[in-house]
C-alpha cells in the first residue's frame, strides 16, 4: 500500500513522492479512516483468495505511522465468508469494493468503532461463474454488527 501527502492548502496538488507503507497480500480498494474517540486510524483493504474477495484491516496510531495487522488473513478477515452470516437467503461469497459508512462527509473520514457499517458489492460463486468481469451481476449489501458478529443485509 502506497502513501503520499500534501498540505490542505495545496490540495489537490503538491503531493510528495509516494512511499510503500504496507506490504502484504492485498489487492485493491483500500480506505483509511479516523476512529472516533480513539487516537487511531483503521485501513481496510480488499484481498483475494482464488476468485473470492474479502477484506483485511490494519491499525496505526498516526497516518504516517506503522500499520499493524488487526484482521489480515482469510481465516480471520475484517469481512469475509468465514465471519459474516446472512440475515436472509445466501447471496454472496465475495466482498468487494467496500467502504465504511460515516456520519459526516469531510476529509477526516471519521467512523464510530462501536457502530461500524460496511457497504460493499457481493456476488455468489455460482452467479459469477463463466462471466466476463463487466458482466458480473454484483449486488450491494451492508454489513452490520449483530451479536458480536457482522451480518449482511442485501439491498
Amino acid at each position: 500500500m502506497w502513501r503520499a501527502e500534501t498540505k490542505m492548502a495545496d490540495f489537490p496538488g503538491g503531493w510528495n513522492e509516494p512511499a510503500v507503507v504496507l506490504r502484504d497480500d492485498i489487492f485493491e480498494a483500500s480506505h483509511t479512516y479516523r476512529l472516533k474517540g480513539l487516537k487511531q486510524f483503521l485501513t481496510v483493504v480488499e484481498a483475494q483468495d482464488g476468485g473470492r474477495r474479502y477484506y483485511k484491516a490494519y491499525l496505526a496510531d498516526r497516518l504516517d505511522g506503522e500499520w499493524k495487522p488487526l484482521a489480515t488473513t482469510k481465516e480471520k478477515p475484517f469481512a469475509g465468508p468465514i465471519n459474516v452470516r446472512d440475515s436472509g437467503p445466501h447471496w454472496t461469497d465475495s466482498f468487494s469494493h467496500g467502504e465504511l459508512l460515516r456520519d459526516g462527509f469531510d476529509q477526516n473520514l471519521e467512523v464510530d468503532p462501536v457502530n461500524l457499517r460496511f457497504l460493499f458489492q457481493g456476488i455468489t460463486d455460482e452467479a459469477k461463474r463463466g462471466k466476463a468481469y463487466g458482466d458480473i451481476p454484483w449486488r450491494l449489501g451492508i454489513l452490520e454488527p449483530a451479536d458480536q458478529e457482522p451480518s449482511m443485509k442485501h439491498r
